[in-house]
């Protein structure tokens, strides 16, 4: 295969008017740490961004960033560190999960939309992206927004490119909102019977003006592997709900908390550690078994966990207040039962994230998609890229 470096989005116009001229289709990659994620797109050629790197604009007292796509996520959290600010969306890394090095490039986290614990309060990737400059399948150039938010007319470009995985334009100059870092933060740890007793024991502490920013639940097994105090019973789970803020604050608010629900609490340091393994999925690094990412109401959550433990051996945690559910087992067919149990709840999806082996060829690692979203996705891919030249085939196949 060939693969072509760009610098500039002149350049890689030129790779994408070539690759229409000869009927070639390009993959689109920087460091490379997500290539696993997603179905193996068709390419005859590769288009390499990681010279695509750099930040352009950096305005602390603003709250604004401007990079290039190619930007490792590295640089971008060392620079944010130094003026003690954050993507608010907290970028999961999945590394160790797909054995790459790195955590990646801006680009790729905005191309998939990753988003890590915090995502429960404050909102994806998606709602931080204020405007980019890119090239389409066309091989044209066009850009979405700016550098402030502001309400406007037509089209909200940037929410339709973020999560596109790069089926649909070659984003550069991105420009993210940010927010001041919390200056330090806690957990209340709180026992629960079983899973459906933790959901609605966080729906409780939610309810309350004390303002939670994240919230997971660990089985018992798990919550033991990470580190936190045996459970009284085997169906019995942990929540780990997360506070931010001043210390003042914290303490107030964490009082206030466990007079209503018990428990006891982490300081920061571990309870950064802690919500480091859980928004990067360490707690599944090893062995090594498919991993698969499964979004559904909270309230469904419990029964679907019920429903698949009838057929498999499984191990999974909950983040998202139950809403997003991390699940691991050996068994090829997981993926179809719980495509299959989906369809029986209120709705939701079922991404494989890591294929052990060869499951991504029996299962679309993507949910399928109903019949009028799909053809809506074949005509935005025809809008933006009608000859099927970027990342072909990456999320759904025939897009």
């Amino acid at each position: 295969m060939t693969l072509v470096t760009v610098s500039n989005l002149d350049e890689v116009r030129e790779v994408v008017n070539d690759a229409m001229a000869d009927r070639r289709q390009v993959e689109i990659l920087a460091s490379g740490s997500k290539r696993a994620l997603g179905r193996r797109c068709s390419y005859d050629l590769t288009m390499d961004l990681s010279a695509m790197t750099g930040i352009i604009d950096y305005q602390p007292e603003e709250l604004v960033i401007t990079l290039r796509a190619g930007t490792p996520m590295l640089e971008v959290g060392a620079a944010l560190a130094q003026a003690r600010q954050m993507l608010a969306f907290e970028v999961p890394d999945y590394s160790h999960l797909f054995d790459t090095s790195g955590s990646g490039t801006i680009g790729g986290v905005v191309a998939t939309n990753l988003s890590g614990p915090r995502r429960l309060t404050v909102g994806a990737a998606r709602d931080y992206l204020l405007g980019f400059e890119a090239i389409s399948g066309r091989g044209e150039a066009f850009k979405s927004g700016g550098r402030v938010m502001k309400n406007v007319t037509g089209y909200d470009l940037s929410k339709l490119m973020t999560g596109s995985f790069g089926t649909l334009a070659v984003m550069d100059e991105i420009t993210l909102k940010t927010l001041p870092s919390p200056e330090t933060s806690c957990s209340l740890i709180v026992e629960a019977v079983d899973f459906a007793a933790a959901v609605s024991k966080i729906s409780g502490l939610f309810a309350t003006p004390h303002e939670p920013s994240s919230a997971a639940i660990l089985p018992a097994s798990l919550a033991k592997e990470a580190g936190l105090q045996e459970s009284s019973g085997n169906d019995s789970c942990v929540i780990v709900v997360r506070l931010e803020g001043i210390p003042i604050s914290i303490g107030n608010r964490l009082d206030n908390l466990q007079r209503l629900a018990g428990g006891y609490s982490l300081e920061a340091p571990a309870s950064e550690a802690l919500w480091a393994k859980i928004r990067d999925v360490k707690l599944f690094a090893t062995p090594v078994h498919d991993v698969w990412k499964i979004s559904c109401a909270p309230t469904d959550a419990p029964s679907l966990v019920k429903k698949i433990e009838h057929n498999h051996e499984i191990n999974y945690f909950a983040d998202w207040a139950g809403g997003l559910i991390w699940m691991t087992s050996d068994s090829n067919n997981l993926g179809h039962d719980l495509r299959a149990a989906l369809a029986t709840l209120s709705g939701g999806f079922a991404l494989l994230v890591r294929d052990s082996g060869t499951t991504r060829h029996t299962i679309p690692p993507f949910q399928p998609l109903a019949d009028p979203l799909l053809a809506l996705h074949k005509r935005v891919k025809a809008a933006f890229d009608p000859l099927a030249i970027l990342n072909a085939g990456r999320m759904h196949e025939g897009i």
